[in-house]
């Protein structure tokens, strides 16, 4: 059975670092690894150190990599719902459906559904899992609002389904009384968009499942991070998924009383000490959610070099030793 690590975090707290040290780890163990990424900043082809495209493709031992460019694997989907929109509405008001007048683009379907980029990313996410080509596939999300947008694409998309009902109905009763639509002029935006809403509620079953997929959010001990953390947790508890493990990057680590005695006459010293207390008090408040919420909590401190490279002369590998193992970060048991 494939199973998924699906890896979200604001940008700039090592998530594409951390998506990418992980998938090296298990591909080192023998199992067949897809890393997926679908962040616009390509953050995942300078961590790897080679170029990675739209097509699975091996850059390592049992290691696979593929960027998705969410919304060039949306367009056909979106041109769909759109010729949808202007055959259902097309005949009772011309200008709406028409993306140059000032209503058309007011009543845009693809400006209506929140969202609709970002799942082009879980679609061929959801396609990788059905396949079962690989034992473990690690997705590097894009940013957290939003891979967020997309998960909570249906209940939008249900609402708008309930509102179009509305304007169907009053339009053909005050304008077009004297018009026959064929069912199929008339209900196949709704079924488009109803089979949209199926598409992602299988993809949300399959991340709201432990043996299936485990969700880690990445983070950095500091107040935005902390912040941003807190706010996902409780949205992604709203949507119906849990996230069981948090990855904190660049902790400075304890030097010890003899180290820190120097900061009173050494201001680099002094510097690197204030940024540790700092951090100390919010990775109590990490832990503290982190009890709340049942998540693992990992930490990985401060690095002398930039973790990045797959070869033996690369630092990924040690990184992810750090966060990597039985007893650290692990995918999802079966």
């Amino acid at each position: 059975m494939t199973r998924l690590m699906l890896f979200t975090g604001k940008g700039g707290v090592g998530k594409s670092t951390t998506s990418a040290a992980t998938a090296l780890f298990y591909a080192n163990q023998g199992l067949k690894t897809l890393l997926v990424s679908s962040d616009p900043a390509h953050s995942t082809d300078d961590t790897v150190g080679t170029k990675i495209t739209d097509v699975p493709t091996e850059i390592s031992p049992n290691l696979w990599a593929m960027n998705i460019n969410a919304s060039l694997v949306t367009q056909e989907r979106r041109l769909r719902l759109q010729n949808a929109f202007k055959n259902t509405f097309g005949k009772m008001i011309p200008t709406l459906t028409d993306p140059d007048s000032e209503m058309g683009s007011v009543f845009s379907i693809n400006n209506a559904i929140p969202g609709i980029d970002e799942w082009g990313a879980a679609e061929v996410m959801g396609q990788q899992f059905e396949s079962g080509e690989y034992d473990l596939i690690v997705f590097d999300t894009a940013p957290t609002g939003h891979t967020l947008k997309a998960l909570a694409s249906p209940a939008h998309v249900k609402q708008f389904i309930l509102q179009l009902r509305r304007m169907k109905k009053k339009l053909m009763a005050k304008l077009l009384k004297g018009i026959i639509f064929k069912k199929d002029e008339t209900d196949e935006l709704e079924e488009a968009l109803e089979q949209f809403c199926k598409d992602i509620d299988v993809l949300r079953n399959h991340l709201a499942d432990p043996q299936k997929t485990k969700l880690v959010l990445v983070s950095i001990p500091t107040e935005a991070g902390f912040m941003e953390f807190y706010r996902t947790v409780q949205y992604m508890k709203s949507i119906g998924l849990h996230p069981q493990s948090l990855v904190i990057n660049n902790i400075v680590p304890d030097m010890g009383a003899q180290v820190w005695s120097e900061a009173k006459n050494n201001s680099a010293v002094a510097m690197v000490y204030h940024e540790f207390r700092n951090q100390q008090e919010w990775m109590k408040k990490y832990s503290g959610v982190c009890a709340q919420e049942s998540m693992q909590l990992l930490g990985a401190i401060r690095l002398p070099y930039e973790p990045k490279g797959l070869g033996t002369d690369g630092h990924l590998a040690d990184f992810a030793d750090l966060v990597c193992g039985p007893d650290k970060l692990a995918p999802p048991e079966e």
